[in-house]
Order: C-alpha cells, then sequence, then structure tokens
C-alpha cells in the first residue's frame, strides 16, 4: 500500500509551498532553496555545539588537540575512545554539511545568474 499515493503527500507539500511562495512573493524554487539551506545550517549548527561540548570536556579545540593528548598520555585513550569516533563522525559530517550548502549557494547563483 503507498500511503504516499492514497494521501497525496507530494501535492499536498507542493500546494503549501506554493502558498508560503504566493505569500511572500517568491518563486517556489527560491522557497524551496531557502527553506534547504536553513535546514542545512541549522543541522551545522547542531553538529559544531556538539562539538564544542566533547572538546571542552577535555580542554581543546580540535580533534588534532585531543589526539596529541592521547599521544602525550596526558587523557587517557580509553577514556577519549567513544568521544574521539563521535568527533571523527562530526568532523566528517560538518565537512559534507559545508559541501552541501556550497553546492547549494553556488546552484543559487547560477540560478540568479540565468535571470538576468
Amino acid at each position: 500500500m503507498n500511503f504516499k499515493r492514497i494521501l497525496g503527500t507530494d501535492e499536498y507539500m507542493r500546494s503549501i509551498v506554493a502558498k508560503i511562495s504566493e505569500y511572500l512573493g517568491l518563486s517556489t524554487e527560491e522557497v524551496e532553496r531557502r527553506a534547504l539551506r536553513h535546514l542545512i545550517l541549522d543541522e551545522l549548527r547542531r553538529v559544531k555545539a556538539e562539538k564544542v561540548l566533547i572538546l571542552s570536556k577535555y580542554g581543546v579545540r580540535s580533534f588534532e588537540d585531543l589526539m596529541r593528548l592521547v599521544e602525550e598520555d596526558k587523557v587517557s585513550d580509553v577514556d577519549a575512545h567513544d568521544d574521539m569516533i563521535r568527533l571523527d563522525y562530526l568532523e566528517d559530517r560538518e565537512k559534507e554539511l559545508e559541501n552541501l550548502l556550497e553546492e547549494l549557494e553556488g546552484q543559487t547563483h547560477r540560478h540568479m545568474g540565468n535571470n538576468e
């Protein structure tokens, strides 16, 4: 059973975006672009905040600084293991989100250039 088809979710979302576009006087593409940009920025803020929490736990500013503390035996690798794995994941996620934002902003500039 395809609930999306039954509920008409795609059509419903298109109608909501169309209403917002009309109300704001923007194209649907611009509304979608701005929504995606804010979604990516919100996720970037969340990722960066989590990184800061982990790094501040050890009084360092980067993954490399934490790694150095472990290598110098100032922090136990057993104690820091989970945080280091999480930091590695968060840094990868941050880079991917930044790439997506760059791609979206590049698309925005290309789109605006086509309308001029």
